[in-house]
């Protein structure tokens, strides 16, 4: 059975719609979280309200497309880490770069702890603590990282510089962060009080955090 001619533009117009709408709400959500509303993402795309809702049922669809990318763009961060010849320098970048997502991204750090249960986001966050954790027993193994941390360890780290960023502009989460990394190296490391989170103990831990605003 052939597909018409006509059904075939329709088709391809709304993929470009939806990709511009999820490009202007990545945009959008990033700069005013959880307050920015449907017409303003419309506006921001250059289409109609109708053409938004069309593309995705309500606003939490957008945001859910939203963080599910931006984890997928994490996790091959992380992948395209593991390339680079020295294991903590490698480590430690992907480290910055998604500090800094927790950090300028208010949408991804306010809805986290509520998106966790959502297909996309789930699949697409354990893809990147799977790759974190390679890349952290690759900088253990050269000595630069202290032995006992996991990658389960690594979300509570950025959580605690999403927290820091939402507290005010005097907040340096950039202090914040390189104090932390410096408590990482393996160099002058001292045995940790407690067993490191499993992924369903960081889950639970994750969906109690405060959401900012």
């Amino acid at each position: 059975m052939q597909t018409s001619t006509a059904t075939r533009p329709r088709r391809a117009d709304a993929a470009r719609n939806r990709a511009r709408i999820l490009a202007a709400a990545s945009e959008l959500f990033a700069e005013r979280g959880l307050d920015a509303s449907m017409p303003e993402l419309a506006d921001r795309a250059g289409v109609g309200v109708g053409t938004v809702y069309r593309a995705f049922p309500d606003k939490d669809h957008v945001v859910s497309a939203v963080i599910a990318e931006r984890f997928r763009w994490l996790a091959a961060e992380v992948d395209a880490a593991s390339q680079c010849d020295d294991p903590w320098a490698a480590f430690t970048d992907v480290v910055w770069k998604a500090a800094a997502l927790h950090a300028k991204d208010r949408a991804f750090h306010q809805c986290l702890p509520q998106a966790l249960d959502l297909p996309d986001i789930s699949e697409a966050r354990a893809r990147t603590l799977d790759a974190f954790r390679r890349l952290i027993q690759r900088a253990q193994a050269a000595g630069a990282l202290r032995a006992d941390v996991v990658a389960e360890d690594i979300p509570m780290l950025l959580a605690g510089v999403g927290i820091s960023r939402s507290s005010g502009k005097a907040m340096s989460w950039e202090r914040h962060l390189a104090l932390v990394i410096d408590g990482l190296r393996a160099e002058g490391a001292h045995p940790l009080p407690s067993k490191p989170l499993t992924r369903a103990q960081l889950d639970a831990m994750v969906s109690e955090l405060p959401c900012p605003r």
